[in-house]
């Protein structure tokens, strides 16, 4: 059962890309304004610094400063959870701590990578990480890019941590999330969709949210899925999500956030081009990704 201090982590979220100038420099003026983008089309649950942020190409003092523009800009309008996962303990806690002072509601962290945790390792990792804050800690589990998957037996021990209250499920298996809903049933903890193909079958069974990569191009829309979906109507929430479907096959045409960068300033305003590793989205595949945009109203 959901407490009423919970309550408010249900609902639609927008795990946010970060602008970057032409010199590759972090834009701020571009993230303030997608900060007020998200909060005027109905978003007010914003994540920075993860995959789609690319996380991987930030600094730790980017990071933060990342987290310091969100909570300024967001001023009270919205919960700012910036993801600060790392592969090291220390590190992360020391993220996590950081990103506390600045502001933060909430943050988020993914399982540890390079070095594959234990069974009982990855338990006292978390654990470790929500002692080390007073503000809520969610898990982030994404096998597809750490090859570290939290099972559903560690995800319901975990969810008995006062201080951890949700996960981010990045696993695209409905089986497993059907399992991982069941087992966590009676606590008071939040299973939110971290996968834009799998967040309706989610909501569908029972999960209680969504971050949402899909909402940085359409936050009014995404919102509307999740608000639909939890409102047990799923006519609505099965049309909308099939309205954009072509889109989050588009968004994934490359590496993310490429083709979501590409596709956010075809549909809004200049946020810049990823950092490397990552290259700029190609341009012969440009007019296929704009058909699909303009087949779903989103130009």
């Amino acid at each position: 059962m959901i407490s009423t201090a919970n309550h408010r982590f249900i609902g639609a979220y927008t795990t946010l890309l970060t602008p970057f100038r032409p010199s590759g420099a972090l834009d701020e003026d571009a993230l303030r304004r997608l900060v007020d983008f998200q909060i005027a089309n109905g978003v007010t649950r914003l994540c920075p610094n993860g995959v789609t942020g690319e996380a991987a190409a930030l600094t730790d003092e980017e990071k933060l400063r990342i987290t310091e523009i969100c909570v300024e800009q967001a001023a009270g309008r919205a919960m700012v959870i910036p993801d600060i996962g790392t592969e090291c303990l220390a590190r992360t806690v020391e993220l996590a701590q950081r990103a506390e002072a600045l502001g933060a509601d909430a943050v988020l962290a993914f399982t540890p990578y390079l070095d594959p945790p234990t069974e009982r390792g990855l338990v006292a990792y978390f654990r470790q990480v929500a002692d080390s804050v007073g503000i809520p800690l969610m898990m982030h589990n994404l096998p597809g890019r750490t090859t570290v998957d939290t099972s559903p037996e560690q995800v319901a021990e975990l969810a008995a941590h006062p201080n951890i209250v949700g996960m981010k499920e990045g696993n695209q298996d409905i089986v497993r999330m059907r399992r991982v809903l069941h087992l966590v049933r009676d606590a008071d903890f939040v299973v939110l969709s971290g996968n834009d193909f799998t967040a309706l079958p989610t909501l569908l069974l029972g999960g209680h949210g969504h971050i949402s990569v899909a909402a940085n191009v359409m936050p009014r829309q995404s919102r509307s899925i999740v608000e639909a979906a939890l409102a047990d109507d799923y006519v609505t929430a099965r049309d909308l999500y099939l309205k954009f479907a072509e889109f989050y096959r588009g968004i994934y045409f490359a590496t993310n956030p490429i083709a979501l960068k590409k596709a956010f300033s075809l549909a809004h305003f200049d946020v810049g081009e990823p950092r490397l590793p990552l290259t700029p989205f190609p341009e012969e595949r440009t007019g296929e990704l704009e058909t699909i945009m303009k087949s779903c109203e989103l130009l």
